[in-house]
């Protein structure tokens, strides 16, 4: 039987061997060897910190996520450099959103299509979105459905879409409803909202304004413009929940303030109707002048899928 001191010293022999062998790689590397390895170990932190996605479950946690539309331009270097130094698809990935963000799709669905064939989930989903785009539903599906079962979140989100629509299969309204579940239940918003319309448009399953409600509800408290605006109509109107007023303001103005442009005109119709305190003149002209058109605006997100 072997006492502890000697286990320890193992121990000791085998991390000093490593060390060894670390300080001899060490001196065999030139000046300019050194100089470029410290460069590239220093592009690939730059490519985590410049283009890695708020979607990306396996993105370096040590940066704040960037959303793809403030990509700096200097990632696209970065994470080229990155990629073709290590090979990690990571870098290809977020080399594929950079591209994106600089309007060269042809290149950018190449590096996604490399780090989607390294099954990375996240490049998936937007090699899935431009396939679909391209008029390959049954490849974007396939791609939605590889990626969501490896956990991605916005992928589920994207699945629930497809089965919903019928983009690459069937109609499917109860996998529509568990895929956008599980989205939501790892904190999506939209997902969220998109369960509640199910339930408050009564097309595909019987209407339930109950059902509705609570997940209009929930996707309001996570920020979702769509979900107050739903939510306010039905405390404006009482449908599924006795009416209130000042409720239905109270949604209808955190829309505005998140830059909603119906949110912002009903809060004016309860004004002008005496409703609520008018504000001044001066200021809701200050305040509809801030609002812009944005996704949404026009289309609402639950007739699309989404990239990341």
């Amino acid at each position: 039987m072997k006492s502890l001191n000697s286990k320890v010293n193992r121990g000791l022999a085998i991390a000093a061997g490593a060390a060894a062998a670390f300080c001899a790689l060490t001196v065999s590397l030139s000046a300019q060897e050194r100089s470029n390895l410290l460069v590239t170990v220093a592009l690939q932190t730059e490519c985590d910190q410049l283009a890695g996605s708020p979607f990306d479950e396996q993105r370096n946690g040590s940066f704040a996520p960037v959303d793809i539309a403030n990509i700096d331009v200097k990632a696209v270097d970065a994470c080229r450099t990155a990629y073709e130094a290590t090979g990690n698809p990571r870098f290809a990935y977020q080399l594929g959103r950079a591209l994106n963000n600089s309007e060269q799709a042809d290149q950018a669905m190449t590096a996604y299509n490399v780090a989607a064939e390294a099954n990375y989930p996240a490049a998936k989903v937007n090699f899935g979105m431009l396939m679909g785009r391209l008029g390959d539903e049954q490849q974007e599906f396939r791609l939605y459905t590889e990626a969501a079962n490896g956990g991605n979140r916005l992928a589920a989100y994207n699945l629930g879409v497809a089965y919903r629509d019928g983009l690459g299969t069937q109609v499917d309204v109860t996998k529509a409803l568990t895929w956008f579940e599980k989205a939501a239940a790892e904190g999506d918003d939209t997902a969220a909202f998109n369960i509640g319309a199910i339930y408050d448009e009564g097309t595909m399953l019987p209407a339930d304004d109950q059902t509705a409600i609570a997940w209009y509800d929930l996707a309001a408290q996570r920020g979702n413009t769509d979900a107050m605006i739903n939510l306010g109509l039905m405390y404006e109107s009482g449908e599924g929940i006795t009416a209130d007023a000042q409720k239905a303001v109270d949604l209808y103005r955190k829309a505005a303030e998140k830059g909603d442009l119906f949110g912002a005109q009903k809060v004016m119709e309860f004004q002008e109707l005496g409703m609520i305190p008018a504000q001044p003149k001066q200021d809701m002209n200050e305040v509809m002048n801030t609002l812009v058109l944005k996704q949404g605006d026009i289309e609402t997100p639950a007739k699309n899928g989404r990239d990341i």
